[in-house]
């Protein structure tokens, strides 16, 4: 039985909006906790945005998505 190949690709993050960078209060700016300040994640292919935030990482203004973490992206599932 052989393993199948898992690829991954960098898909854009939704919680900085690509930018790799969070502003707070009082000007003070951040690298993304979401990406880690490079503006992408790694997903696992395929992958679609998460129909639970519509893509955008947040459940409100200041809380992050709980289905994708933030991130705007989900897994597809194959059916086999």
């Amino acid at each position: 039985m052989s393993k199948a190949h898992i690829t991954h690709a960098p898909q854009r993050c939704a919680w900085c909006e690509g930018t790799g960078k969070k502003a707070l209060s009082a000007g003070y700016i951040i690298s993304c906790l979401v990406c880690g300040g490079k503006g992408h994640v790694m997903m696992i292919q395929p992958s679609e945005q998460c129909r639970q935030c519509e893509g955008s990482g947040r459940r409100g203004v200041s809380s992050s998505c709980l289905s994708c973490v933030g991130t705007g992206w989900s897994r597809v599932f194959a059916q086999e």
